[in-house]
């Protein structure tokens, strides 16, 4: 297929973050010999957090002929002139985007597949929409928590060794002062097994860690929450299925949602009042 401008430019525009830079440097003939995917994020000076970025833009171009996959790990580009073309108008909608128009939300559907094989890996990928514009789960969190300007939260009701190891390196990317952890103590009052491994590590880095399993004086039962929510500022945040740990990110098949806009504010209204009513974690 011969990329045409038009249709380029509505493929990629939805990208413009990222595809705005890969272009430019395309069109510069930076991409003309195949390249890895964490070589074009360094070239294109994207944060390796963000290769899943990087790709659905190199899929989304070569859905219209700009770039092409020279074997299963290299791409490069196929359509220089187009890509010099495309650089100053994704630019500018970039700038547009993030300076002067806001959606009332974005939302982006947010998937963990199961490990290879896969039936409804497999079944996903025979349909005619494939897996086209899902985000992965491990690519999307490290990204939510670099975006991070002011504040960074966790909120997971089950945390293993895999998953500390996980939510310890989020708070790491994450170069902000407000940064919290929410998790919910065991029945007997303890701490998630999986938090006496990065207790430390975190305390360093100043995280707030919450404790929301309250008693309900008078009441059978407690007080609780099984929602998994990673949250930057009031401005994204992911909400699904995913918990904290190995399994979440091995074995299951996780669904969830990575939303901007106000319903992110919304979210951080939520969390913002379960941080108001929970205690320290013990």
């Amino acid at each position: 297929m011969m990329a045409d401008l038009p249709t380029a430019f509505d493929a990629l525009a939805p990208l413009c973050e990222v595809s705005a830079p890969l272009c430019e440097v395309a069109g510069m003939g930076a991409l003309d010999l195949p390249l890895e995917l964490r070589t074009i994020c360094t070239r294109i000076g994207v944060p390796q957090a963000r290769a899943g970025d990087v790709e659905r833009a190199l899929i989304a171009g070569r859905s219209v002929g700009v770039f092409s996959k020279a074997t299963a790990l290299n791409w490069h580009v196929r359509e220089k002139s187009i890509a010099a073309q495309l650089a100053p108008l994704l630019r500018g909608a970039h700038l547009y985007r993030s300076r002067v128009h806001r959606d009332d939300d974005l939302v982006e559907v947010v998937l963990t597949k199961p490990p290879a094989p896969s039936q409804v890996s497999l079944q996903l990928e025979n349909m005619l929409s494939g897996s086209w514009r899902l985000r992965d789960t491990k690519q999307l969190l490290p990204s939510i928590a670099e975006a991070a300007r002011m504040s960074f939260t966790v909120m997971t009701p089950y945390l293993d060794e895999v998953g500390a190891a996980i939510v310890l390196n989020l708070f790491e990317q994450a170069d902000v002062r407000d940064r919290c952890l929410i998790l919910r103590a065991t029945p007997d009052g303890q701490a998630p097994p999986g938090l006496a491994g990065v207790r430390s590590e975190l305390h360093q880095l100043g995280v707030m860690v919450l404790n929301f399993r309250l008693d309900r004086p008078g009441y059978s039962g407690n007080e609780t929450f099984h929602a998994k929510v990673v949250l930057a500022d009031d401005a994204s945040a992911y909400i699904g299925s995913s918990n904290m740990h190995k399994w979440s990110f091995e074995y299951s098949l996780e669904l969830g949602l990575h939303v901007r806009g106000r319903a992110a504010a919304r979210i951080a209204d939520i969390l913002l009042a379960v941080r108001a009513v929970s205690g320290r974690i013990p």
